[in-house]
């Protein structure tokens, strides 16, 4: 098969990309990559299998990148144009790009998977009836790619879909192996707190992580990422000893560093609609790990942490973040981890192999066209 990539995103950046290439390769495939470097690391945009667009434009510029996003479009055009001949089926990401994405493929006989991160008008809070067209474009969409994927069944009320053939789910588990070890934490040490990811200025809770235990000696707080957030963190290290920050970092990157904290963050504000459907990398990544999360009561990695014991679901804001640190025990830390390694072993360790390396390329080879 010969398939590329579409995403509005670096690719070496993108955790679920990744998966697939892997088993796309591995299978023999020919894979390539369309991707925007909005100002950060190129990671390997000089090979032969990268094409990068590149143009600044902020995360969550919303308005303001309207244009870029036109043109990010009509780059992507071109760039597809140009590899037409050695394509059989394109994989976008998004509703961002999937638009141009769907007239190349139709105009050309190509197969396209449109592969839905997230909910457009949900993720950006586009609401009235310009919201209610753009969830009608994406579900539309949703319906006639040849192979349309969620990342878990509650997003198909999200987008009013119902089962269909060209319907698939697969969930945000990472298709690595990971040495686990029993997590250690000394009588006097600072508890290290980890995230990685999109650094949002608000929705995700890290602007209230910063208030609370900036300078705080029992907590260590480590970011890695960029976003529009990544200003402040900047300040916050420089006044405050018990914060470290390393940038965008490749996923293996992140995980090797996230592996040497205590407790990892994901935090899912419901003041983003979309939160209610979350379904993280961060929540599987955590199980992994085998390290305890933190995150948001009400959302789906919330009400799974409470009922399997691997982690806290806290109210949003500041207040909550404190009371839980004032009422933390350190052999809770150890408990909720060792949980977290247990439910990864007993229903997640094969689930990318069979899944990816499995249904996913087994749908491809049906859809392919033109190979």
């Amino acid at each position: 098969m010969k398939i590329v990539f579409v995403r509005a995103f670096l690719p070496h950046l993108d955790a679920r990309m990744g998966k697939y290439a892997r088993a796309l390769s591995q299978s023999g495939s020919d894979v390539k990559f369309i991707g925007w470097a909005r100002g950060q690391d190129r990671g390997d945009a000089d090979s032969n299998e990268t094409f990068l667009f590149e143009r600044n434009a902020a995360l969550g510029g919303r308005w303001r990148n309207v244009f870029a996003l036109l043109a990010w479009n009509f780059f992507v055009f071109k760039t597809l144009m140009g590899l037409r001949k050695n394509i059989s089926i394109v994989h976008v990401v998004d509703l961002e790009s999937a638009i141009f994405v769907y007239i190349f493929c139709r105009l050309f006989n190509k197969s396209m998977v449109f592969d839905i991160y997230d909910h457009y008008a949900d993720t950006r809070n586009i609401r009235g009836g310009l919201g209610k067209v753009i969830s009608a474009i994406e579900r539309k969409l949703a319906q006639c790619a040849d192979l349309t994927i969620l990342a878990d069944e509650a997003r198909m009320v999200q987008h009013g879909l119902k089962p269909a053939s060209n319907l698939m789910i697969v969930e945000n588990v990472p298709d690595i192996s990971w040495p686990h070890d029993e997590l250690l934490i000394e009588e006097d040490e600072p508890i290290k707190i980890g995230y990685f990811g999109v650094l949002e200025k608000q929705h995700r809770g890290l602007e209230n992580l910063l208030e609370a235990f900036s300078g705080n000696k029992k907590f260590e707080l480590h970011f890695a990422g960029y976003g529009p957030l990544e200003e402040k963190i900047l300040e916050k290290v420089k006044s405050c000893s018990n914060i470290r920050f390393y940038g965008a970092l490749t996923h293996e990157q992140g995980m090797k560093k996230l592996s040497e904290m205590h407790c990892v963050v994901g935090f899912y504000y419901l003041t983003v609609p979309n939160h209610r459907f979350a379904s993280p990398n961060k929540y599987y990544e955590h199980l992994l790990l085998g390290l305890p999360l933190l995150t948001t009561y009400g959302t789906p990695p919330g009400n799974k942490v409470v009922n399997e014991n691997t982690g806290w679901a806290l109210s949003e804001g500041i207040d909550s973040l404190l009371s839980w640190a004032d009422q933390l025990d350190i052999d809770d830390l150890r408990i909720k981890g060792k949980n977290a390694r247990d439910l990864w072993e007993k229903y997640y360790k094969n689930y990318a192999k069979e899944t990816i390396g499995g249904e996913y390329l087994n749908r491809l080879k049906r859809i392919a066209r033109n190979d």
